[in-house]
């Protein structure tokens, strides 16, 4: 007999869509047959679209579990604007602008 799965909570979260458009551009020079130059610039989010409480990082298999995605009531929960990440962790945060140069020899 298969067990049977329990719903979620009727007072969850929901978590809303992530919005960004992100763009990059990137273009190549080859020198000598064995040079190759690369410059490139990607720019994220590039519409600057406001994306508010997006869901922590962690998941757990538990509907019941403290700070997990899959386990934060409304009644806990705060309207906030995304910042910008940590590191390269920037998941629908504003628009930010990286500069690339890449050389193949």
């Amino acid at each position: 007999m298969a067990p049977t799965l329990s719903t979620a909570p009727s007072d969850q979260l929901v978590f809303p869509w992530v919005k960004a458009f992100d763009f990059r551009l990137s273009w190549s020079h080859t020198f000598h047959e064995r040079f190759k130059i690369e410059p490139s610039v990607g720019i994220f989010n590039l519409f600057n679209f406001s994306n508010f409480n997006q869901p922590p990082g962690a998941m757990n298999g538990w509907l019941d579990a403290g700070g997990s995605i899959n386990s934060v009531p409304k009644s806990a929960s705060q309207v906030f604007r995304v910042g910008d990440g940590t590191g390269v962790f920037g998941m629908g945060s504003p628009r930010a602008i990286e500069w690339g140069l890449r050389l193949t020899f």
